[in-house]
C-alpha cells in the first residue's frame, strides 16, 4: 500500500494528513490524544478500494491547533469542514472514532453537503455525573522535565490507561476488559502524546464533556449512518443512549472483533459512496509566514523539508547534522533566510523522511538530495552541511558538480580508523522498545551527553567537551521526539559519514569553500584535521553577528569566478 503524506495550508493553520490507495474518497477522523497514525489499519483495509485521506486533526500530530484556549466539538467540525473545502473534497463518506466519532457526527449535522454517510465508532456521551467522576484530573499536564522524569511519567500514564479507565482511577471496578497493551502500542501512544502534549486538552476535553449535545447531534442528524463499537470499548454501553435513529441509520453488533469493525467500515463507505473523483494534493508549501514545510515524493519514498527565505534570492541547501534533523537547525534556517531561500531537507532516514533500502552510503545520499533539488527546479546552490550532514554535501560537491556553487562545512567527520570502528559500534546504538519504557529516558540521555562529552559515549574527565550548551527541557524533548520518529533509521546517515573517507573528497574539492568555526559542533572536534588537511579554507565564526552575510559573500564569490 503507498502511504504519502502532505501539508495542506488552510487559512492560517497547516494541515497534516496521510493518503493511501486509489479509487473514489473516504475520510478518517482519529481519537485523542492521538493522531492519524492510529489508524493504519484501517487506512490499510480501506485503500484497497477508496483513496483514503486520514487527517490530523488541530492541535494533534503534525497539524497546527486552533487559536483556541476552550472549544467545542463543533469548532473541530467547521475546522474539518474547512479542510475538505480547502482541498476539494467531493461529498463523501467519513469514519470517526471517539473524538474523532464526535466531530463526524457534528461535521454532518453542521455542514451535510460535505457527507454522503458516516461510520461512527463510539459516539462519546457521558453524563454529567459520569464527567464530574472520571475527568477531575484526566487532562492533566506533562511538561517535559530537565531532568527527563516526564518520559517515566508518561509512559505510565498510558500504560495504565490500558488497564484502567479513567486512567487515574486506579480501582478494580474501573479495570478494562482486555489485556495488558504490548509495549510497541504503549509507545505509539506516547509518541502521538508528547506530539500534543502542549495543546491536546481543549479538544480532548470538547468530546469528553459533549454529552448531552452527542444526543442531540445523533436526533438532528439525517444522513445515513452506522453506529459501532466494540463490546470491550468503554464507549459499548452509550450505543444504548443515542435517541431513536431514523431508517437510513442503524447500530451494528460486531462484538470485540477489530476485523469486523475493518470489514463494516468497508462495506458501510461502499454502499454510501462518494459523489465525486478524489482530490489532488495540493504540492505547495504550507506555511503563511516563516519556515514552511511540505513532503516531496522521492526515488525512495517521500523527504520532508523545509523552506524559508525570497524565492528569488540564491538558494542554500543546508544539510543537518545526526542524530535528529533539520528541525535542530531551524534558528539556522530563520537566520540564513535573511540573505538566502533555504531548502532544509530531512535526510532520508531522518526526521519525517523515508528511508532509503538498502542501508545507504554517503553517495546514495547525494544522489537523492541532487533528485529533490531536480524536483524542486533548483539549478545551482551553495551547500552548507552540518556535522555529519558535511559528509553529504562533499559527495554532492564531487558527483553533482554543476549543482553546487559553494560549500560550507561546519563539522565533518574525519576520524582515524580506531575511531571510525569505535564510533560505528557505539556511536548510534540500536533503539529497541522496552517493556518499561526506558527506551524514552537512554535516548534523551544519548543525546543529552553528546553536549556534555566527545564521544557522547565517553564519560571519562578528558572526555568532557566545556562548551556551554541548552540543556533546556523543552529542546532536549523535541530532539528526543525527533530521534524517535526515525528510530529505526536515524543511524543511517551516520554510518554512511563514518564509512566514508571524508579526507579523500575534501582533498578534491574545488568548489570556493568555508569552513564554520562552531564549538557547539559535536563534530568540530576534527576541525584541526579537516584545517590541516585544507590550510586555504576561509573560517568564519558561527557567533559573528555578520554570519549569514558571510556566507552569502562566499556564494556572490563563487559566481564571480
Amino acid at each position: 500500500m503507498p502511504l504519502t503524506r502532505r501539508y495542506l495550508q488552510v487559512g492560517d493553520r497547516r494541515v497534516h494528513y496521510f493518503r493511501a490507495g486509489d479509487g473514489p474518497p473516504v475520510v478518517l477522523i482519529h481519537s485523542s490524544p492521538a493522531n492519524a497514525r492510529l489508524l493504519m489499519k484501517e487506512i490499510a483495509r480501506l485503500a484497497r478500494d477508496n483513496t483514503v485521506f486520514a487527517f490530523d486533526t488541530p492541535g494533534f500530530g503534525l497539524s497546527d491547533p486552533l487559536p483556541l484556549a476552550e472549544m467545542e466539538v463543533a469548532d473541530l467540525a467547521d475546522a474539518m469542514a474547512e479542510t475538505l473545502a480547502t482541498i476539494g473534497m467531493p461529498p463523501c463518506p467519513i469514519f470517526g472514532t471517539h473524538t474523532g466519532a464526535a466531530i463526524a457526527l457534528e461535521l454532518g449535522v453542521r455542514h451535510p453537503d460535505r457527507v454522503t454517510g458516516l461510520v461512527l465508532d463510539g459516539v462519546p456521551a457521558f453524563t454529567d455525573e459520569e464527567c464530574a467522576a472520571f475527568f477531575g484530573t484526566y487532562f492533566r499536564e506533562m511538561p517535559p522535565s530537565e531532568l527527563g522524569g516526564h518520559y517515566a511519567e508518561a509512559w505510565t500514564r498510558f500504560r495504565d490507561q490500558a488497564i484502567w479507565f479513567p486512567w487515574t482511577n486506579r480501582l478494580p471496578e474501573n479495570h478494562n476488559p482486555y489485556d495488558l497493551s504490548p509495549p510497541h502500542s504503549t509507545h505509539l501512544w506516547v509518541s502521538m502524546f508528547l506530539d500534543a502534549a502542549d495543546h491536546y486538552a481543549p479538544a480532548y476535553r470538547a468530546a469528553s464533556y459533549w454529552g448531552g449535545r452527542a444526543i442531540n447531534a445523533a436526533a438532528a442528524l439525517t444522513l445515513p449512518a452506522v453506529f459501532c463499537a466494540t463490546t470491550t470499548d468503554m464507549l459499548y454501553s452509550h450505543l444504548e443512549r443515542l435517541p431513536p435513529l431514523k431508517p437510513n441509520q442503524s447500530i451494528a453488533e460486531i462484538g470485540d472483533s477489530y476485523e469486523c469493525k475493518r470489514e463494516l467500515i468497508s462495506e458501510s463507505v461502499a454502499r454510501f459512496g462518494a459523489e465525486g473523483p478524489a482530490p489532488a494534493d495540493c504540492d505547495a508549501v504550507a506555511s503563511t509566514s516563516g519556515i514552511a514545510r511540505q513532503f516531496n515524493d522521492g526515488t525512495q519514498g517521500q523527504i520532508h523539508l523545509r523552506t524559508c527565505g525570497d524565492r528569488t534570492a540564491p538558494t542554500l541547501l543546508l544539510l543537518h547534522d545526526a542524530p535528529g534533523s533539520a528541525e535542530q537547525a531551524e534558528p539556522l534556517i530563520a537566520e540564513l533566510a535573511t540573505r538566502f531561500f533555504v531548502i532544509a531537507p530531512d535526510l532520508p532516514g531522518s526526521g519525517e523522511s523515508d528511508p532509503m533500502a538498502p542501508v545507504p552510503t554517503v553517495d546514495d545520499f547525494a544522489d537523492e538530495v541532487a533528485a529533490l533539488l531536480s524536483r524542486l527546479d533548483v539549478a545551482i546552490a551553495t551547500v552548507h552541511g552540518i556535522g555529519f550532514g558535511s559528509s553529504v554535501a562533499l559527495a554532492l560537491a564531487r558527483r553533482h558538480a554543476g549543482l553546487v556553487t559553494a560549500v560550507v562545512l561546519q563539522g565533518l567527520a574525519l576520524p582515524d580508523e580506531g575511531e571510525r570502528v569505535t564510533m560505528l559500534a557505539s556511536y548510534a546504538v540500536p533503539i529497541s522498545i522496552e517493556p518499561d519504557g526506558a527506551h524514552w529516558y537512554r535516548t534523551w540521555l544519548m543525546l543529552r551527553d553528546s553536549q556534555i562529552y566527545w564521544p557522547w559515549y565517553d564519560h571519562r574527565l578528558a572526555s568532557l567537551r566545556r562548551v556551554p550548551a541548552d540543556f533546556t527541557a523543552r529542546r532536549l524533548n523535541r530532539w528526543t521526539m525527533d530521534v524517535m520518529r526515525a528510530r529505526e533509521s536515524y543511524h543511517h546517515l551516520i554510518h554512511a559519514a563514518l564509512e566514508d573517507d571524508a579526507a579523500v573528497a575534501l582533498k578534491a574539492l574545488d568548489a570556493p569553500f568555508a569552513v564554520v568555526r562552531d564549538p557547539s559542533t559535536p563534530l568540530s572536534a576534527h576541525d584541526d584535521r579537516l584545517r590541516s588537511l585544507r590550510p586555504d579554507a576561509a573560517i568564519i565564526e558561527r557567533d559573528a553577528p555578520d554570519f549569514a552575510d558571510a556566507l552569502s559573500g562566499l556564494s556572490t564569490r563563487s559566481h564571480d569566478v
